[in-house]
């Protein structure tokens, strides 16, 4: 009996296997047959699943996407505390750096050599499925969702110069400390919340001042610029 094959599942792990290629060489210096070769498949086989390079390019990166978000889904698809969802989403972000690393040089070939048109669809299908996962499973606005999505996609690109985790955990450690307030306290407590943030604004987001001279030192230094001005 003839093996009945997922042409889905197989076209996925395609390009699972192709992924490590494309970010460690580069869209420009591979080939199908390289590509083919790497999958332990035959040239032909390749092309039945993808017509051109540049469309396995567009596959990989909307499935990189749809991957992501649904692998957050699926771990907290059981889970009803917002609470704990924050927090296996910020454990997530940490774990998948080099992932999103790899999405961002994706992202920048399909910009290089796929058709305009088609960029704007995977990218705007890429964006939309982040956003809706993260403002349903989080319970927060689009808007702030999308906020989140770009911010990543900045972080993912700043990454890309240090060689160690430490740089890109620290900001999401950053992201989680700004975030936490709206997002987990605030639906509980919105009075506790406001005072959170406050003070997260205060020690995390505001140049720290120089401390306000007392009354008796300002006294000091206008009795001394008088002197000053007298003597001349």
């Amino acid at each position: 009996m003839p093996k009945i094959i997922n042409h889905d599942e197989y076209r996925q792990e395609l390009l699972k296997k192709s992924l490590r290629l494309f970010t460690r060489k580069g869209y420009h210096n591979i080939n199908m047959k390289e590509i083919a070769a790497e999958n332990g498949v035959s040239t032909g086989s390749l092309y039945h699943y993808f017509p051109s390079k540049e469309n396995m390019l567009a596959q990989m990166i909307a499935w990189l996407g749809d991957e992501n978000v649904d692998e957050y889904i699926r771990r907290t698809g059981s889970i009803d505390s917002v609470r704990e969802r924050f927090d296996i989403i910020v454990n997530y972000w940490k774990e998948n750096r080099e992932l999103y690393q790899n999405i961002m040089l994706l992202a920048i070939d399909v910009f290089r050599n796929v058709d305009m048109k088609q960029w704007k669809e995977v990218y705007s299908f890429f964006a939309e499925r982040y956003t809706a996962g993260m403002s349903e499973r989080l319970n927060i606005s689009r808007q702030l969702a999308k906020s989140i999505f770009i911010h990543f996609l900045g972080l993912s690109f700043h990454s890309l110069a240090f060689d160690e985790s430490d740089e890109y955990n620290s900001q999401v450690d950053f992201l989680d400390t700004i975030l936490r307030p709206p997002i987990v306290d605030a639906p509980d407590d919105l009075e506790k919340a406001a005072q959170k943030l406050k003070k997260v604004t205060r020690t995390v987001l505001m140049n720290p001042l120089a401390p306000e001279k007392t009354t008796t030192e300002k006294r000091k230094i206008r009795s001394k610029v008088i002197t000053t001005k007298n003597k001349k």
